[in-house]
């Protein structure tokens, strides 16, 4: 196995994990992706990645193909066989952000579309709500800047 076996490991996959959980996937897909940042090689196999977490077959399948849906992960294959070869992609972040701009970019809609039905005498929630709006097109702003340098 390239992964060093050892309970130190196994909490870091754990924390490390748990985080990924907090961007929406399900336990084991973060787990996997976990997995993959304290592997001693690029690539990783079903095989392996079963074994080192003793889940099922359909557990495991499952979450890689969510994985391989969502981009990111990726495999390869060699001449020599069916067998694939898991890695890594930088896709995750990317993923991300486009659904935080996708839903930031709805939200300013939806804003403009009440601001416009609001009565005009109480200024007080359509003041907050513009400024709502000012930092969400902030927020665009550098986080397009910054999946920009991931895409370079």
């Amino acid at each position: 196995m390239k992964v060093p076996d050892s309970s130190k490991i196994r909490e870091q996959i754990d924390e490390t994990g748990k985080i990924f959980e907090k961007f929406g996937l399900a336990p084991m897909n973060g787990r996997i992706l976990a997995l993959f940042t304290v592997s001693d090689s690029e690539v990783l196999t079903f095989e392996e990645i079963g074994t080192f977490f003793g889940a099922s077959k359909s557990v495991i399948s499952n979450s890689i193909s969510f994985l391989l849906n969502r981009k990111l992960i990726d495999y390869r294959t060699h001449n020599t066989g069916r067998k694939r070869y898991f890695y890594l992609t930088d896709k995750f972040f990317n993923a991300y952000f486009d659904d935080v701009l996708s839903a930031m970019t709805e939200l300013r809609e939806a804003l403009y579309k009440t601001l416009s039905v609001r009565s005009p005498g109480f200024t007080e929630v359509s003041t907050r709500m513009l400024r709502w709006v000012e930092t969400a097109n902030i927020f665009e702003k550098h986080l397009e800047a910054a999946m920009d340098r991931l895409k370079a």
